[in-house]
C-alpha cells in the first residue's frame, strides 16, 4: 500500500489505520531495542522482560531441533545397476520431500551468492542480526513499497522456521527470534548456519508432486538436477522463491506464477551484479536462459507407488517393523496389550521421514517376470457380490530356503488401482489340506509315532463330539494305506487319526514354532484344514521352506539392511534360524511330498521341465473356495493361493492355482537360472532309522481277517443289499464333476461350513468378515465360526474344508 495515496483518500478506514500504526510501532520498537542491545546493551533488560517465557536454550537444544528435520526415505531392490549400485524402487510415501546437504560446497557457488545477495549481504560479518536491515524492511512495510530484500538475516529465518516454528507477526515472537539468533551465532559457525538454512527452506511443490524442503529437493523437483549442478539462472530463480514459494513456483498452472518468478529472477540477478558476485556478461546470459524449457517434468521421476505400489506399501509396514526390531520392541507383547497397531503407525511415520535407506531382498527382474507370467493362460469367471463384480485372485511368494528372504511376490490378478488387497503378504486364507504335513505328519514323525511306510486304516470314524461319522465322498475306503500314500493323495481320515494319536496340543505347538499360531477354538478338524483362522501365503511359504532347509525355520523378511542418508549402516539382518524338525524328519517328509507331483499335483509335474526336484502339497477348502499349492526345490519355496475375495467356489477352473504355480516356476527358472539350478537334490542327512509299523499296527491282522470274512460272506449274498444297520449314518452329498482325473477324489458341493456355504467363515466369509473382506474381523483372518459349524465335518469347533467334508463328514480330497 502506498502511504501518500492512502492518506489522500477522502474516507479513511479506521481499523486499517490502527493495524498499520501498531505494526509500524512494533517495528520501530524492535529496531530501537535491537540497536540498544547491539550497540549499548541498554535494552537487554527490556528484551528479557518480553521473552521471559522463552527458556534459555543450550547447544543441545539447538542440535535437537536442527538435526531432526525430516528427510525422505528410500527403498532399494536387491539387484544393482551398471554402476554396481542398488536399483532404487522409490521414495517412501510422504507428501514432503527433503534431502540434506552436508556442507556449503555441496551446492553451486551461484546458489550461495544468490542467497547472500538477495537475503543477507552481511551474513558472513554480522552477529545474527542487522539493525539497518530491520529498519529498512520496517520502512518498506510501513510505506507499502515492495520488500526487495529481507529484514531478517539468514540466521533469524532459520530460527523462525525451525526453532520457533512460529510465523506470528507479534512483538514477542520477533523478540524471541532476535535473541535466539544472537545466541545461535555464538554456538555455530557461519557455514554450519548456512547449511542448516539451505536444508530448511520451503519451495512449494515440485514436478514429482511432493512439497520441496531444502535446496536439494528444490534443485531436483524444479530442474531435475543436484544443487551443485545448477546454472546461474536456475540458482537465482530458486533463491528468489524463498519469500513467496507458492506464488513464484514456475510449475504452477497459473501463468502469473512464472511471470512473477521471472521478475523476481531479474531482481536477484541485479542484486548479485551490484554485490559483485557476477559479471555483466553473466548477468545478460542468465537473463537469456530459457528457464521454462529447463523445468523438470513428472516423467523425469520414477514414482515407486505408481510402478511398484504393492512393494512400496509392503515396505512401509516392513520398514516400521524393522525400526521396532532395531529398538528391541516386543511385538507379541504390544499385541497382547492392544498397542501394536498404534505403535506400528508411529514407527511408520519415522520410517518415511527419517532419511533411511531400506535395502530389500526383492529382485527386480524376478519380480517383474513372475508378475507378468503368473496369469498367462488363466481364464477368469466374473462373480457379483453386493453389486460388486470381481474375478479370481491369486497370491504368491518366492522365499529363499536358507535365509527366509522374500525374493518376489504376486499380490493379485488385478492392478493396484482396481484391487488394493495384497493377497500374498496381507490377506489370510484357510489352508485346506496344505496344512497336513506341517500340523500332522512331520510332527508325528518327529515324535517317533510314524515313518513314511507306517500304515493307517482308512475307515469310517466317529467325530470326537459324537455328532456323526467322518466318511469319504464316494462312500468307499482304502483300507490300510501308507503315510506316503495318505499324503500323496491327501486322504483325510488317516490325517485325523494321526493327529488324534499325536495329541492336538503337540501338533499345535509345532504350528506355533512355524509362526502359524492356531486359535484356541481349533480342534480335531484342524488336521484337514478346518481351522478358525487362516494364514497368509507368505507365512505358509515360509513354513514349508523349513522342510527344504533341513528342519530349520526362518522368519520371512524383505529388508536386510538399513542405513542413514550418509550410508552409515544402522541395521543388518543376521541369520536367526530356529530348529523345528530334525534333518531326518524334514528329509523324510520331503521325500513323501515329492510323490505329490505324481499324485494330487500331477498337473504341475507335467508342466515343469525335467531335471528339477520339486516337493509340495496341494490344498482345497470347502466348495473349492481356496486352492493352494506350496512347492519347493532345495533352493526356494514357492507358495500360491487362488480364490475369490468374496468366497465364491473355484469350480470354473480347479487347476487355477496349479497353472499359476507352473507359470511362476517356469518364469523364475528362466529369469534366475542360478537361483534354481537344474540337477540339485535334497540332501540326505543319513541316520533315518528303521521303518515303524505305526500306531495302528495291531489292527492290521484283525482288519485282514474281517475283510476275508466279508469277502466270503459277500460271495454268498452277492445280490443282496446290505441292511441299513450295517452302514454308518450318512447324509447324501453330491460331488462336483471331477475335472482333473489325476487329482484324486473331489469334494462334494456341501461344505465343511455352515448352511450359508461359508468355510473359513460364516455367511460366506473366508479369512474375512461377513462383508466378504479378506483379512478382516477381530480374529485377524476369520470369524469364530471360521472353518465350519456344528453340522460340518469338524464338530462343534470347526468344520472340515473340502479336503475333508460334506455337511456330514470329510472326504478324500486333494
Amino acid at each position: 500500500m502506498n502511504l501518500q495515496k492512502w492518506i489522500k483518500k477522502p474516507h479513511v478506514d479506521t481499523s486499517r489505520l490502527i493495524r498499520w500504526s501498531i505494526r509500524t510501532l512494533i517495528v520501530i520498537v524492535l529496531t530501537v531495542l535491537t540497536i540498544s542491545v547491539i550497540v549499548l546493551g541498554a535494552g537487554a533488560g527490556i528484551v528479557s522482560a518480553i521473552v521471559k517465557d522463552e527458556k534459555v536454550r543450550t547447544k543441545q537444544d539447538f542440535d535437537t531441533e536442527l538435526n531432526n528435520l525430516f528427510q525422505t526415505s528410500y527403498a532399494y531392490f536387491q539387484n544393482k545397476d551398471k554402476n554396481d549400485k542398488p536399483v532404487q524402487i522409490g521414495a517412501l510415501r510422504f507428501d514432503n520431500d527433503r534431502g540434506m546437504i552436508k556442507k556449503v560446497t555441496d551446492v553451486s557457488p551461484f546458489l550461495v551468492n544468490a542467497f547472500i545477495s538477495v537475503e543477507d549481504r552481511d551474513f558472513y560479518t554480522h552477529k545474527g542480526i542487522v539493525p539497518r536491515s530491520i529498519a529498512r524492511a520496517a520502512f518498506q512495510q510501513a510505506v507499502g513499497s515492495e520488500v526487495t530484500t529481507g529484514g531478517s538475516t539468514l540466521t533469524q529465518q532459520l530460527v523462525k522456521n525451525i526453532v520457533l516454528k512460529n510465523r506470528k507477526k507479534d512483538l514477542e515472537r520477533k523478540a524471541n527470534e532476535i535473541l535466539l539468533a544472537l545466541r545461535m551465532e555464538q554456538m555455530y559457525s557461519k557455514d554450519e548456519i548456512f547449511v542448516y538454512y539451505m536444508n530448511s527452506v520451503f519451495f512449494g511443490k515440485g514436478a514429482n508432486g511432493r512439497k520441496m524442503y531444502g535446496v536439494q529437493a528444490a534443485a531436483k523437483g524444479l530442474f531435475n538436477k543436484t544443487p551443485k549442478d545448477l546454472n546461474l539462472a536456475q540458482a537465482a530463480y530458486i533463491a528468489g522463491m524463498v519469500q513467496r514459494p507458492n506464488a513464484l513456483n514456475p510449475l504452477d498452472e497459473d501463468p502469473k506464477n512464472y511471470k512473477r518468478g521471472m521478475k523476481r529472477l531479474k531482481l536477484v540477478l541485479t542484486e548479485m551484479l551490484q554485490n559483485k558476485k557476477i559479471t555483466q556478461k553473466e548477468y545478460k546470459e542468465a537473463l537469456r536462459f530459457d528457464i521454462k524449457k529447463s523445468l523438470a517434468k513428472p516423467s523425469d521421476f520414477d514414482n515407486g507407488y505408481e510402478k511398484y505400489p504393492f512393494i512400496m506399501f509392503a515396505m512401509e509396514d516392513e520398514a516400521a517393523e524393522t525400526l521396532m526390531e532395531m529398538e528391541n520392541l516386543n511385538t507379541e507383547q504390544l499385541s497382547k496389550e492392544g498397542k501394536y497397531r498404534s505403535t506400528l503407525e508411529e514407527y511408520k511415520k519415522k520410517a518415511v521421514t527419517g532419511g533411511y535407506r531400506f535395502y530389500t531382498t526383492v529382485d527386480e527382474g524376478l519380480y517383474n517376470s513372475i508378475n507378468e507370467a503368473a496369469t498367462k493362460g488363466l481364464e477368469y469367471t466374473n462373480r457379483t457380490y453386493n453389486g460388486k463384480t470381481s474375478h479370481e485372485q491369486l497370491g504368491a511368494t518366492i522365499i529363499n530356503n536358507k535365509t527366509g528372504a522374500v525374493l518376489a511376490f504376486v499380490s493379485g490378478t488385478e492392478s493396484f488401482d482396481d484391487n488394493q488387497k495384497d493377497h500374498a503378504l496381507q490377506v489370510p486364507r484357510q489352508p485346506g489340506s496344505s496344512i497336513k504335513p506341517l500340523l500332522v505328519y512331520a510332527p508325528a514323525m518327529e515324535e517317533g509315532l510314524i515313518s513314511p511306510y507306517s500304515q493307517i486304516l482308512d475307515e469310517p470314524i466317529m467325530k470326537s463330539d459324537g455328532s456323526g461319522y467322518y466318511k469319504n465322498a464316494n462312500g468307499n475306503y482304502k483300507g490300510f494305506v501308507t503315510v506316503q500314500d495318505a499324503l500323496k493323495w491327501s486322504y483325510n481320515i488317516p490325517a485325523i487319526k494321526t493327529f488324534n494319536a499325536l495329541g492336538h496340543q503337540k501338533g499345535f505347538n509345532y504350528l506355533r514354532e512355524l509362526n502359524l499360531p492356531p486359535s484356541p477354538k481349533d480342534g480335531e478338524a484342524a488336521a484337514i484344514g478346518g481351522a478358525t483362522n487362516g494364514y497368509t501365503v507368505e507365512k505358509m511359504t515360509a513354513a514349508f521352506s523349513t522342510l527344504a532347509n533341513q528342519g530349520l525355520y526362518n522368519k520371512p523378511y524383505m529388508i536386510y539392511k538399513v542405513t542413514d542418508a550418509d550410508g552409515k549402516v544402522l541395521f543388518e539382518r543376521k541369520q536367526n534360524s530356529k530348529r523345528v524338525f530334525s534333518p531326518q524328519t524334514a528329509y523324510q517328509t520331503t521325500k513323501i511330498l515329492k510323490t505329490v507331483l505324481n499324485g494330487t499335483a500331477s498337473y504341475i509335474g507335467g508342466k515343469i521341465p525335467s531335471g528339477y526336484e520339486v516337493a509340495g502339497k496341494t490344498g482345497t477348502t470347502s466348495d473349492e473356495k481356496d486352492l493352494w499349492f506350496v512347492g519347493y526345490t532345495p533352493e526356494v519355496t514357492i507358495g500360491v493361493w487362488s480364490g475369490y475375495d468374496y468366497n465364491f467356489p473355484m469350480y470354473a477352473d480347479d487347476k487355477f492355482t496349479k497353472k499359476a504355480w507352473a507359470n511362476i516356476f517356469n518364469a523364475a527358472i528362466e529369469q534366475s537360472p542360478d537361483l534354481i539350478p537344474k540337477g540339485t537334490d535334497f540332501e540326505n542327512p543319513g541316520s533315518l532309522g528303521p521303518e515303524k509299523c505305526g500306531f495302528e499296527c495291531g489292527k492290521k491282522k484283525s482288519y485282514e481277517d474281517s475283510q476275508k470274512s466279508k469277502s466270503n460272506s459277500g460271495k454268498k449274498k452277492k445280490n443282496k443289499k446290505p441292511s441299513k444297520q450295517n452302514k454308518p449314518p450318512t447324509q447324501p452329498s453330491t460331488p462336483p464333476p471331477n475335472k482333473d482325473g489325476d487329482d484324486g477324489d473331489k469334494p462334494p458341493t456341501s461344505n465343511g461350513g455352515d448352511s450359508n456355504g461359508g468355510d473359513g467363515g460364516n455367511n460366506g466369509s473366508n479369512g474375512g468378515n461377513n462383508n466378504g473382506s479378506d483379512g478382516g474381523g477381530s480374529n485377524d483372518g476369520g470369524t469364530t465360526s471360521n472353518g465350519g459349524s456344528t453340522s460340518d465335518g469338524g464338530g462343534n469347533n470347526n468344520g472340515a474344508p473340502t479336503d475333508g467334508g460334506n455337511t456330514n463328514s470329510p472326504v478324500l480330497n486333494p
